[in-house]
């Protein structure tokens, strides 16, 4: 080999090796620079406030969670409002999650610690992505199992697993999100009811509060008809106290066949709130309807917690549909 040759081969050589080397240091290698204590989430803090979506699936449902101005809607639930409180308490526990030690690499090994992605029924592992209001993902990772102190997490794109210091709920129940107070009046506010139970007119009735504000008494009663303990009526009272649901729709007709209750509630400031209750699938749904000035009195006087309540379908949690069904012959003594 001449000296020319083999100085060629050289610089051949020495310039593969530079270009390894450079290749190698560019490669993206975050976990090798991160150390114990550091905050893995820090763009999220600076950006607490410009963040427009986020997006929950734990491979069963999904959730997506959506900022309108100042308000958040969670559009997987035909968007229903959701409390401002906990998706703020969620954020900010993303952005304080700082890295304790790198776990498995094992593709093979990550159902143990719930961070394979989530695909299947039985997987309990989360996708969790954050979006900018410029469409802009923040943040992607998988969530897995919980510890005493801290969570495991899986970024995207990485093979390295993660334990972290930090609390992270993210749940994947939707009622654990969504606004679920619908109502709250109180009993004082409460002047006339009038219960109408279409199945059987027999069963119909109306209270009106005594001259005290303190007990309803029967409307119309019969000689032969003596009431039972006040308590009986009075619980009817309490009926849009802390009124709260167990599912929410897109407000859906209450079919005349399966209709069960006509309610009407007149407040002592002339705010009617008119209620029906119906069947679906054995479960007891509401409706609601106000004219716009009482939705007015009753938001002034923090009393609603829906807006557009007219839009809605509400499932009675049980123990408020047993009191909203109390018949007459309930309120009176047996023959």
């Amino acid at each position: 080999m001449t000296n020319r040759n083999f100085i060629n081969l050289l610089l051949i050589t020495i310039s593969l090796f530079f270009l390894a080397l450079l290749s190698y240091l560019i490669q993206p290698r975050y976990e090798a620079s991160l150390k114990k204590g550091e905050v893995i989430f820090e763009n999220i803090k600076k950006e607490l406030n410009d963040i427009k979506e986020i997006n929950i699936d734990n491979g069963k449902k999904k959730i997506s969670i959506t900022k309108d101005l100042d308000n958040w809607y969670m559009s997987s639930k035909s968007g229903y409002k959701v409390r401002n409180e906990i998706v703020r308490k969620n954020l900010i526990q993303i952005s304080e999650l700082r890295f304790f030690e790198k776990k498995t690499q094992d593709e093979s090994l990550y159902s143990r610690l719930d961070l394979d992605y989530p695909k299947d029924q039985d997987g309990k592992s989360k996708h969790i992505s954050i979006i900018s209001d410029n469409e802009k993902i923040l943040v992607e990772f998988i969530l897995g199992k919980k510890k005493k102190n801290g969570v495991y997490i899986k970024k995207i794109n990485d093979k390295e697993t993660w334990l972290t210091l930090g609390s992270l709920d993210m749940s994947s129940l939707v009622e654990d999100w969504l606004e679920t107070k619908i109502l709250n009046i109180n009993y004082e506010d409460v002047k006339k009811v009038s219960v109408k139970h279409l199945n059987n007119e027999k069963d119909s009735f109306s209270l009106t509060k005594d001259d005290k504000n303190e007990n309803f008494l029967i409307d119309n009663l019969t000689k032969e008809q003596i009431p039972k303990s006040d308590l009986i009526a009075n619980f009817i009272g309490y009926f849009f106290s802390n009124l709260t649901f167990s599912d929410v729709i897109k407000r859906q007709d209450s079919n005349k066949g399966y209709m069960l209750i006509e309610a009407k509630f007149e407040l002592f400031d002339g705010t009617n709130i008119f209620a029906n209750i119906y069947n679906n699938n054995k479960d007891k749904w509401i409706n609601i309807d106000l004219d716009n000035n009482s939705v007015l009195k009753l938001k002034n006087k923090e009393k609603i917690f829906v807006n557009n309540i007219k839009n809605w379908s509400y499932k009675l949690p049980s123990k408020k549909y047993n009191v909203i069904d109390t018949k007459l012959n309930d309120l009176l003594v047996e023959d």
